[in-house]
């Protein structure tokens, strides 16, 4: 099976991350030791910094929340206070009240990318941070008892090799309970190679489950023991383009890929996984950029492109030529950009332009002006969708306005983020002991959590690995109105599920219709 032959790679990732512990990298008096595992907590082999990166942190003690801007109170703290462990200098500002800096808190930790080219991500996350400071200050249930929480985050820098990073720190500084990441697969890959390392419970999402189940080296046989994924895969993305094209506007069905040569690009194009095949299955037709050099139909290298890329003509040249009239793939926004100047340079516009990653928030398309009008991807939760927040008691519609009055536009990453907090917190409840490390990943992969993009449930789906739980999607795409925001709507409902409304009155248009008017 697909699965079972990840042996080598399994063992290849698990030493590079215990590699990446921070002994390895930094001195031991800049890094308190590792915090103890109870014995029923020993990490298993299943799964074959710098402080100005660390960025603001959210603490609550028994006075509530505030901000703490750790790289100032680093400053302020003095050089003794660089050797201390991270969790004394925060409950020392925490404010008054007994039970601030002697009771257990519960203690979590967030990987978010807040600078470099991913940072659009970290707005959604940020916000949610904020939101679970306002909505958690009295506390989380764990068994019969009820914690104080601490939340701190740190900036992945929009890298594999700062996610690890932050992710190491949050372990071994600020001695988290739990991580919890977001942000693509550059960011979730690495942080739950790190929990996994070091038997840490994690949660990430938002990125193809596939990207970050194998690369991870991922088996069903021996799944991973401490870290848990949501977030759709190829296979319902695939579902939701096919069907948007196979819709009112008519097409040759000859599709040109936006594949980057990384994790994502290269699992998107693997002919063993679901995505070309989808295509392939519904009648479409792959237009290779390089077919001089294919050497077999599973070589995937003629199909991929050098991430930072500034010169895309011959792919664009490629794509026309090729009769291209549906651009699809993965890219990040960077890429695309540089890839949208070159084609409208060479007079390459065409039908549909239908990606991943690239196409998540609405300035970006706002930059992009008419090009980018009637562009198309996938959406897993809209302001229509049914969900209700087990934490606030939202509905999709209050999140998406709590979230508008706070950044302008709504964004599908709020609640994936919202998300992540709802599942740590109702398997936190199903524990007996805080300090039970195991029992709490345990929880993770056994609890049916209800949360703000649906219920959620790891391993539900029998032929998909139990680290794993799937977010369907559907067809949605950006509208683009004059001196108004980009709105992104429902317009294809693939699942037919009538809980999930098209948008009245919006009908799917061309990339590159003219902007609507100011009403």
């Amino acid at each position: 099976m697909l699965w079972s032959d990840r042996e080598t790679r399994r063992k290849r990732r698990r030493d590079d991350a215990v590699a990446a512990r921070p002994d390895a990298a930094t001195s031991a008096a800049a890094v308190p030791a590792a915090p103890a595992a109870p014995a029923a907590a020993s990490p298993t082999d299943t799964v074959a910094g710098d402080e100005s990166a660390s960025g603001l942190q959210v603490v609550s003690a028994g006075q509530g929340f505030r901000i703490v801007d750790r790289r100032r109170l680093l400053r302020l703290a003095g050089t003794a206070a660089l050797a201390a462990p991270a969790s004394g200098l925060l409950a020392a500002c925490s404010g008054g009240g007994s039970s601030g800096s002697s009771q257990r808190a519960v203690r979590i930790g967030v990987v978010t990318p807040q600078t470099g080219a991913l940072s659009r991500f970290a707005d959604a996350d940020l916000f949610v941070v904020d939101a679970m400071r306002r909505h958690l200050t009295v506390g989380l249930p764990v068994g019969d008892r009820t914690y104080p929480v601490e939340i701190y985050y740190r900036d992945s820098q929009s890298s594999s090799s700062g996610a690890a990073e932050a992710t190491t720190r949050l372990i071994y500084q600020d001695r988290v309970d739990i991580v919890l990441a977001s942000g693509t697969t550059d960011t979730t890959v690495l942080v739950a190679d790190q929990c996994e390392a070091n038997g840490i419970p994690c949660i990430t999402t938002l990125a193809p489950w596939e990207s970050w189940f194998l690369e991870r080296g991922g088996s069903i046989e021996a799944p991973f023991t401490w870290t848990y994924h949501f977030s759709p895969g190829f296979a319902e993305i695939a579902a939701a383009y096919t069907s948007l094209w196979s819709g009112p506007i008519q097409t040759n069905k000859i599709v040109g890929v936006l594949a980057p040569d990384d994790i994502d690009g290269r699992y998107l194009m693997n002919p063993q996984l679901s995505f070309r095949g989808a295509l392939a299955q519904n009648g479409f037709r792959l237009v290779n950029p390089q077919l001089s050099q294919a050497q077999d139909e599973n070589d995937i290298r003629p199909y991929l492109f050098r991430p930072g890329e500034k010169d895309f003509t011959p792919l664009v040249e490629a794509f026309r030529d090729g009769g291209v009239q549906i651009v699809t793939g993965i890219p990040r926004y960077a890429d695309f950009l540089e890839f949208r100047k070159k084609a409208e340079e060479l007079g390459f516009q065409p039908p549909f332009i239908t990606l991943s990653k690239a196409l998540m928030f609405s300035i970006d398309i706002r930059s992009l002006g008419a090009w980018a009008n009637g562009s198309t991807t996938e959406v897993f939760w809209s302001p229509k969708h049914p969900g209700r927040s087990f934490l606030t008691n939202q509905t999709s519609e209050d999140l998406k306005n709590e979230y508008v009055d706070a950044s302008g536009s709504w964004s599908q990453q709020v609640a994936a983020s919202h998300a992540l907090f709802e599942v740590a917190a109702q398997a936190l409840a199903a524990v007996s002991s805080l300090d039970d490390r195991r029992a709490i990943a345990d929880a993770i992969g056994t609890v049916s959590a209800r949360t703000i993009v649906g219920q959620l449930k790891f391993g539900a789906n029998g032929m998909l690995p139990k680290n794993v739980a799937v977010l369907p999607v559907v067809g949605g795409q950006w509208q683009v109105v004059a001196d108004a925001d980009a709105d992104l709507y429902v317009v294809n409902n693939n699942l037919g599920d009538p809980n999930i409304p098209t948008a009245e009155g919006i009908r799917l248009i061309r990339v590159g219709t003219p902007v609507n008017p100011a009403p």
